[in-house]
């Protein structure tokens, strides 16, 4: 029997009004291999395609101008938060075609061989039963559909995230309790391994995992709006809880200061890692 997602509905429920805030910011950061990814499903004109964890939006509507004139790409997101502020800036959109539905993957019927092609970005990694919603997803598919996603590499391998959250242990000693092996979370799908059984269990076939190792670089003169940012969302965030002002702004400080020490022409750089996943019905 598969339950509903409801630990996570309510979690992405109270992080949308700070993710469709910060939506710029953060695309600096999944952008990129978001496209990597993108790239693998190779649509043409006419596909329909289903666009996993779409939150705002934005990677809807790069499908479905890959798709268009005549294609249609679907935003499914668990936050109902997400997919009205997704309907929203995308309302005025009238040269290609687009849906949103507020959908819980593991359980919502998304139609049977109705879709091409299914994505993700950064959305996979948070099912509490992951081959439940793979094998929902592979249902929606058409027989020789294709699935692309990309999801995170541990975060040894992306210093981006590491690098805050040691800064800020160092303030407040808060270490966190570990998660349970394979809890959702971002880095439940770091082992490739483990996404070739996931997705091998839920019946797809021709299952490529692809591991990529880039760089960002921070310029000196965002480091703080960058140590800002990094203790609104993730690890720094949960740190925090509760955390009184002081607190706040020694954290803030410690980030800063990492940051600044990496300094090299201007710009600091830390790891970025993903792995980049295709498969097929």
């Amino acid at each position: 029997m598969t339950f509903t997602n409801d630990e996570q509905a309510q979690h992405w429920s109270e992080l949308a009004p700070t993710w469709i805030e910060l939506g710029d910011q953060l695309e600096r950061v999944s952008g990129q291999p978001g496209l990597l990814a993108m790239d693998r499903l190779s649509l043409r004109p006419g596909e329909s395609v289903l666009d996993l964890g779409c939150g705002s939006g934005r990677t809807t509507l790069e499908l479905a101008r890959r798709v268009s004139p005549q294609g249609l790409a679907v935003g499914v997101d668990i936050a109902a938060e997400m997919i009205d502020h997704a309907r929203r800036r995308t309302d005025s959109t009238a040269d290609v075609r687009l849906e949103f539905l507020v959908a819980d993957v593991q359980v919502t019927d998304l139609g049977q061989d109705r879709f091409d092609a299914a994505f993700s970005r950064f959305g996979v990694m948070f099912f509490s039963d992951p081959v439940a919603a793979f094998r929902n997803v592979r249902g929606a598919l058409r027989p020789g559909g294709r699935l692309a996603f990309v999801c995170w590499q541990s975060i040894f391998e992306n210093e981006w995230m590491l690098l805050p959250a040691a800064a800020a242990l160092s303030v407040t000693g808060a270490t966190q309790p570990l998660p349970e092996p394979n809890a959702p979370g971002p880095f439940s799908l770091a082992d490739p391994e483990r996404i070739q059984d996931l997705l091998g269990t839920a019946g797809y076939a021709d299952v490529e995992v692809t591991r990529h190792n880039d760089v960002i670089s921070i310029g000196e003169d965002r480091i703080r709006e960058v140590a800002v940012l990094s203790t609104r969302v993730g690890s720094v965030r949960t740190m925090l809880g509760e955390a009184d002002d002081d607190t706040r702004h020694r954290v803030v400080a410690a980030i800063e200061e990492t940051w600044r020490a990496r300094l090299d022409g201007g710009e600091a750089r830390a790891s970025r890692g993903v792995n980049v996943v295709s498969a097929a019905t």
